[in-house]
């Protein structure tokens, strides 16, 4: 069948997504389709190694791994700050001109904000930002004991084992340096049960080992503010919480620019097919990983409607149903290529010791998540996952 005539791809944002997009693209298409990938930093990081990062392990350096490589593969990089998006004409401008494209994959990820709560970023440490994860690293070997709160102020939020992993690492870090027995090691959550889409076999297994490592664990306490000369949290039922050293999962919100589209309501994300990732309403257009809302069948409450988890590894497998799509209909084709709602994650419990959950979001009645128990092996595993991820797409 003869090639349709040469059009362009553009995609918005390079995290897993969208680099997993523009890789499966510019392998499935002759050169005269152009895939132009559009991020305003040059350089990747995977969320997973921040942990590594905030207690002392690695450095920020040592987790970064630069874009530039994309060019060599016929990718268009642009190092571009978008600005506006007009989805109806799939055309962008950012701050190195406008550009336009007969599709458009809008792979923005979310933004964070500690100043969505009175207080909050003039006291608290974090680890979902590498710069947070940073100046945790420096902070952290101040800290001789006391009240550490970890803090999930807001949901939803991407990697939902991240604030877990991050408690079970601290009290290893703790316990290595002999001073466990002078921290007061606590998780407090908006949430009403560890990981809740994964379902309750998880979350009691995630109980189970805050229990092991005697870290204590509230939940349901939504954040009202934070009193930073009190050293106090407040929250919406009225109580509070004292620390001495406090870490918070930064609030996630869509990125103003997908807001201001109108493709996000204030406050939400972008809504998509769950199984193409098409946004409704437009022709060529779809939203991946972190921007994006994917509603699930199933639920484990008849009242509680559940969505996606916010995750790398279902970035990746959405950028690889969409670029078949596109593919397909560049070629003149159609696509069956559709998201199965598979994903899996990690949970590093310390001392080397990991788990893989593998889970099966489009389950019924329910999501389904299987898990193997702790061991270095697993460990391993993960590391070996992110070498091999990134081999395949940036190296």
């Amino acid at each position: 069948m003869p090639m349709a005539a040469a059009s362009t791809t553009v995609i918005l944002g390079a995290g897993f997504g969208g680099i997993v997009c523009a890789n499966a693209l510019r392998k499935a298409l002759p050169a005269d389709h152009k895939v132009v990938l559009i991020e305003k930093g040059a350089t990747f990081n995977f969320g997973a190694a921040k942990t590594w990062v905030a207690i002392g392990e690695k450095t920020a350096s040592d987790i970064v791994t630069p874009l530039e490589s994309l060019k060599r593969r016929g990718i268009d990089l642009v190092t571009a700050e978008v600005k506006s998006i007009d989805p109806k004409a799939r055309a962008v401008e950012t701050t190195s001109g406008r550009f336009k494209g007969d599709y458009m994959v809008i792979a923005l990820g979310a933004d964070t904000t500690m100043a969505a709560i009175p207080g909050l970023a003039d006291v608290a440490h974090s680890f979902y930002t590498l710069d947070g994860a940073s100046r945790l690293r420096e902070a952290l070997p101040k800290f001789t004991g006391g009240k550490l709160v970890l803090l999930i102020p807001r949901a939803p939020f991407k990697c939902p084992p991240g604030p877990y992993e991050g408690a079970f690492l601290l009290h290893d870090l703790f316990k290595r340096k002999e001073m466990r027995d002078r921290v007061e090691l606590s998780v407090v959550t908006v949430e009403g049960r560890p990981m809740a889409t994964a379902g309750p076999e998880i979350g009691d297994f995630v109980m189970q080992e805050l229990r092991a490592r005697n870290i204590a664990y509230l939940t349901q306490k939504k954040t009202v503010s934070v009193s930073p000369a009190e050293k106090k949290i407040h929250f919406e039922d009225g109580s509070s919480v004292d620390f001495d050293f406090l870490i918070a999962v930064d609030p996630h919100v869509a990125p103003k620019v997908v807001t201001d589209s109108g493709l996000a309501q204030p406050g939400g994300w972008i809504p998509v097919d769950a199984k193409t990732l098409a946004v409704a309403g437009f022709d060529n257009l779809w939203a991946i990983g972190d921007v994006a809302t994917v509603p699930l069948p199933g639920r484990f409450k008849p009242d509680a409607p559940l969505v996606l988890p916010k995750a790398g590894v279902m970035a990746d497998a959405e950028a690889r149903v969409v670029a078949k799509q596109i593919a397909a209909r560049v070629q003149g084709t159609t696509s069956d290529a559709a998201f199965d709602g598979k994903g899996f994650c990690f949970i590093e419990t310390g001392d080397m010791h990991a788990v893989k959950g593998e889970g099966s979001f489009f389950e019924l009645p329910h999501p389904i998540m299987q898990r193997r128990v702790p061991d270095m092996m697993q460990y391993e595993e993960k590391k070996k996952w992110m070498y091999d991820w990134l081999r395949e797409n940036l190296v």
